[in-house]
């Protein structure tokens, strides 16, 4: 990773906002339920696999941009397929894995589509400043 990377340093902000989402997961869970290390597995699980997933989705991004608009486009379809297949893989281990649990695993991979939403605006906020 470069160090003048923004497609990395995008990736990483999210991945940050990820793991704090599922501090937060965490904490919502031990009020409401016994906290186990299942849940903490659980949630260290998920956010893991979606910051794994999203680092991945820069990667393509980043590669697809130095092809030709027909190429890029496959090459993000057929990498998109592969994600898809990551995230059925997560899924079924999370069902599987009696350490793991189900819920707090399977909840984080919402919080990507969360954490891209927010970054923006943490980022307008913190330029203002």
């Amino acid at each position: 990773m470069e160090k003048n990377d923004s497609v990395y340093k995008e990736a990483l902000k999210v991945s940050v906002t990820v793991f704090i989402m599922g501090v937060i997961e965490f904490i919502l869970f031990a009020i409401f339920m016994h906290p186990k290390t299942d849940i903490l597995l659980g949630t260290l699980y998920g956010c893991t696999f979606v910051c794994l997933n999203f680092f991945y989705l820069a990667r393509c991004v980043k590669k697809a941009a130095g092809k030709s608009p027909n190429a890029a486009k496959a090459y993000m379809a057929s990498t998109y397929t592969v994600r898809m297949l990551f995230t059925a893989a997560a899924v079924i281990i999370a069902v599987n894995v009696p350490h793991i649990h189900f819920w707090a695993a399977i909840i984080p991979l919402f919080f990507q589509r969360i954490a891209v939403t927010i970054v923006p605006f943490i980022n307008k906020r913190s330029e203002k400043s």
